[in-house]
């Protein structure tokens, strides 16, 4: 997936209500995995696979290190952070052809899918960054 500059969806009414309960119904979240199976790992990176279905959410995560995010499916995918943070949460929409976006470290959140289609990436984490 060639890179380009994410594009983010106007947040309306509806998905700020939405998004708002969500994190509200997980602030006792503990910290988890940054995504669903871990496909390879060695003293330098180490990569992840992460699969949501519509509706579907990651565990609440914090980035270490920095990461580049391969996306190869899916509509719509919000980044929700714990209350009190830098920032509430953004929706991205992905591009038809997917994407490859550089995610730097320092960030908490879950990725909520709050599209209609599965979303996919794979997550590789520059350990040394």
């Amino acid at each position: 997936m060639q890179h380009t500059e994410p594009e983010y969806v106007d947040i309306t009414p509806a998905l700020q209500e939405r998004l708002e309960k969500f994190r509200d119904e997980r602030k006792g979240d503990s910290l988890g995995d940054v995504g669903t199976v871990v496909l390879y790992e060695d003293d330098d990176v180490k990569i992840w696979e992460m699969t949501l279905e519509p509706g579907e959410w990651s565990d609440l995560h914090h980035h270490e290190c920095d990461y580049l995010l391969v996306v190869d499916s899916g509509d719509m995918v919000a980044g929700v952070m714990p209350k009190g943070g830098p920032m509430d949460f953004f929706v991205g929409k992905i591009p038809e052809q997917g994407n490859t976006v550089r995610v730097p470290k320092g960030g908490t959140e879950w990725a909520f899918n709050v599209g209609k289609k599965r979303y996919h990436e794979i997550l590789i984490e520059l350990k040394k960054s």
